[in-house]
């Protein structure tokens, strides 16, 4: 099962979000692939079943809330 994020914004920003997600090898249930494109940060989620797949897509989710509200205050000061 697979799934698809992608993320337009300001590229310095994705930058920065890009920069938080660390590339771990391990044994589980779902992987992902993140990287920049020229207009947006994408990340592509492979997992062997439903739950996998939506446990990791939430994951994935809060994170990006949590930088995209980080920045946002950094921003405001």
């Amino acid at each position: 099962m697979k799934a698809k994020i992608e993320v337009r914004g300001r590229k310095e920003w994705l930058e920065i979000i890009s920069k938080t997600f660390v590339d771990e090898v391990e044994e589980r249930r779902s992987r992902a692939k993140i990287y920049l494109t020229p207009e947006s940060l994408v990340v592509e989620i492979d997992a062997d079943d439903l739950a996998a797949l939506r446990a990791s897509v939430n994951s994935y989710l809060r994170l990006l809330r949590a930088c995209v509200e980080t920045l946002e205050v950094m921003e405001d000061g």
